[in-house]
């Protein structure tokens, strides 16, 4: 059996980079104030990109939306933070490999959810559920040179509704 001192263990990369991520995690640095849940994504109406399952999809989607809505928190509520609770989501159409949404022109997309709104002391800002409807014509965004990212409309739309959403009085 192999002994293990403290300087020794201090030279392993991975103890080194376990000891950076504490360090990382206790700063607060890593305080995203937009947090994205899903409830069964599987069941979702249409939620695959990639040709991958439910929940490779719902860790891109929350990793897109959490960077698009991050800014827009910090700016309007300092120090707050929002939770979206996604009950169904419907692409209404669907991405190809490269990551373009091929529509399948039938219906808008569309996104169910439930909001949770705080400020820095945890007090309920605004709170509710919604459904968000796409219902722009995706030739209206040709000259935008983002519209060719995955979920660029699904972000645009939740971005569009954060913008307008008001703390209840």
């Amino acid at each position: 059996m192999k002994a293990y001192s403290l300087p020794n263990l201090m030279k392993s990369p991975t103890v080194i980079l376990l000891l950076l991520l504490s360090v990382y995690y206790a700063s607060g640095a890593n305080d995203v104030p937009v947090t994205v849940q899903f409830v069964n994504p599987a069941n979702f109406t249409d939620f695959l990109i990639r040709g991958r399952d439910a929940n490779y999809t719902a860790g891109v989607f929350a990793n897109d939306v959490t960077a698009e809505l991050t800014p827009v928190i910090k700016r309007k509520y300092p120090n707050g933070s929002l939770v979206l609770r996604f009950t169904d989501i419907d692409l209404a159409g669907r991405y190809s490999t490269r990551g373009v949404r091929v529509h399948n022109g039938t219906h808008p997309a569309r996104m169910n959810f439930d909001f949770a709104l705080s400020d820095s002391n945890g007090k309920s800002l605004a709170k509710g559920s919604t459904r968000l409807v796409d219902s722009s014509n995706p030739r209206s965004s040709a000259h935008d040179a983002k519209r060719s990212q995955v979920f660029y409309y699904e972000r645009r739309l939740l971005n569009r509704w954060l913008q307008k959403l008001s703390p209840a009085r």
